[in-house]
């Protein structure tokens, strides 16, 4: 005769099965089973954590984070409960607040090196360098494979400053080079790039030139991605978002002057730029907002044409439906500070739209010498979008494509909406271009700004280092070095 199972065995069962049930990517049927567990058995650690991952992949946020905080008060030294629930409040841009959790999970398990990982990276968008070295350097000491973190130290270090750690670091790429065909390509392409920025640190430009070649390739390989279709892409916004698209669109959309839009292409100086409006005490810096760009891949037109060829029949309530959305998506809860900055670069491809929608906005354009936004570009390892960047002349055509619509934007925009910042420029006279950005914003003076560095907010953007310093200018003309290795990159002529 068979037993009745007690509580917690059903618990378990259901447990069990809800685990299988993620193993499937059933996340439905998973999260009912793992709902029946916690219900028979609240002090389920495990099942509550796993009813977390459910909710976490049903895009279900607020629910992954309770279940999160559930295990936790179930096993109050539960390093992965401790970890996920960091994770999650990094992900949501909630950096201070996750710190706790990602310091307790690397002191609970400080055998796993991807709780130090975490920590360290979390710190280092804080803007605690120092910290987040130390946590990184003990990372690699527990698995040198961790992702992105040898190429993220390398990054940190000068490799020219005869320290040890530098000779170390520079001693594990070089290391990890020589065996780079047996490693999966996406860490062979880390290993490069950071082999590639040693070489550069050391003086040596034409074996870096070499290695960054490689590096390329390797990253290059893994994409698909067709530079053709992106220029006609460009080539058609131009098209639609014309002179009498603009003049008829003119003064629709809502009256909101909160946004302050920051464009060009990267390595341009836009973190700068962010970093010192972000420094304004009516300014919220809010990074690379993937706002717009969302809303424009959900929305369709008639026959389900997508953007940009519903922008061609676009009318005047359409502007106020799409600004209300786009405004209704910024960070809430932020008086007094009357602004918000929205660094997605890409954005430079929305400034028509963004005239007609949000005709009070403010848009920044950062620029600088191409050859050397082009080479830093060229020598630098994104952690997203960027495709274009892994290839010599597909990187040529892409910034054409950039600079022929930023024309366009010059002769159709009307006056008044967008300030041209060009990196050079602020890095030789930042009081005078800061003032002159504040002024387009509608900012008064404040001395703050001058000392952005000592902001304590969280930078995520491949500028994370720099502007961590006061403003310098040794980035000025990097390119020069590089011109005979790279001719076919740095000797394209693509005007200013």
């Amino acid at each position: 005769m068979n037993r009745t199972l007690s509580r917690r065995e059903r618990a378990q069962a259901s447990f069990e099965t809800g685990n299988a049930q993620i193993a499937r990517g059933a996340w439905e049927p998973a999260k009912q089973e793992l709902e029946q567990a916690v219900a028979l058995n609240p002090q389920h650690a495990e099942a509550h954590l796993a009813l977390a991952t459910v909710f976490r992949n049903l895009g279900n946020w607020p629910d992954a984070e309770r279940c999160s905080r559930a295990a936790l008060e179930a096993n109050p030294q539960f390093a992965r409960a401790a970890h996920y629930l960091g994770a999650l409040l990094v992900e949501q841009d909630r950096l201070s607040e996750a710190l706790p959790f990602l310091q307790a999970a690397a002191d609970w398990q400080p055998e796993i090196a991807q709780h130090h990982r975490d920590l360290g990276v979390t710190q280092l968008f804080l803007g605690d360098i120092e910290r987040a070295r130390t946590r990184l350097l003990k990372t690699i000491e527990l698995d040198v494979h961790t992702h992105e973190v040898l190429y993220t130290l390398i990054r940190m270090w000068r490799m020219d400053d005869g320290s040890e750690g530098a000779a170390r670091l520079l001693d594990i790429v070089r290391e990890l080079e020589e065996k780079a065909a047996d490693l999966p390509a996406s860490e062979r392409a880390q290993v490069l790039f950071a082999l590639g920025k040693a070489h550069e640190d050391r003086g040596e430009h034409g074996e870096a030139a070499k290695v960054f070649a490689r590096a390329n390739k390797v990253k290059r390989q893994s994409l698909q991605y067709d530079i053709g279709a992106v220029e006609a892409r460009l080539e058609r916004i131009a098209q639609i978002f014309d002179s009498r698209r603009l003049s008829a669109l003119s003064g629709a959309g809502d009256p909101s002057q909160r946004p302050i839009f920051i464009v060009g292409m990267p390595r341009s100086g836009s973190t700068l730029i962010e970093q010192i409006l972000a420094s304004h005490p009516e300014v919220h810096g809010g990074g690379e907002m993937f706002v717009l760009p969302s809303l424009l891949e959900a929305s369709r037109g008639a026959g389900g044409t997508q953007f940009p060829e519903w922008a061609a029949s676009m009318n005047r309530v359409d502007c106020g439906a799409i600004a209300r959305a786009y405004l209704d998506r910024l960070p809430p809860g932020l008086p007094p500070r009357a602004h918000t900055t929205d660094k997605w670069l890409e954005n430079f491809e929305n400034i028509g739209l963004i005239s007609a929608c949000l005709p009070r906005a403010k848009v920044i354009h950062c620029h600088r010498d191409p050859r050397d936004q082009l080479l830093s570009c060229w020598s630098l390892l994104f952690s997203q979008n960027q495709e274009y960047a892994y290839d010599a002349q597909e990187l040529l055509r892409y910034a054409r494509a950039y600079r022929q619509l930023m024309a366009h934007w010059r002769s159709v925009l009307p006056s008044g909406l967008m300030l041209e910042v060009r990196y050079e420029s602020l890095v030789a006279e930042p009081e005078a271009q800061t003032r002159r950005i504040l002024a387009h914003c509608g900012l008064e003076w404040d001395e703050q700004v001058l000392r952005f560095w000592e902001s304590r907010r969280a930078v995520k953007s491949a500028s994370m280092f720099q502007v961590r310093e006061p403003i310098y200018d040794r980035s000025v003309g990097r390119w020069k070095p590089f011109a005979e290795h790279i001719p076919e990159l740095l000797r394209a002529p693509l005007g200013e």
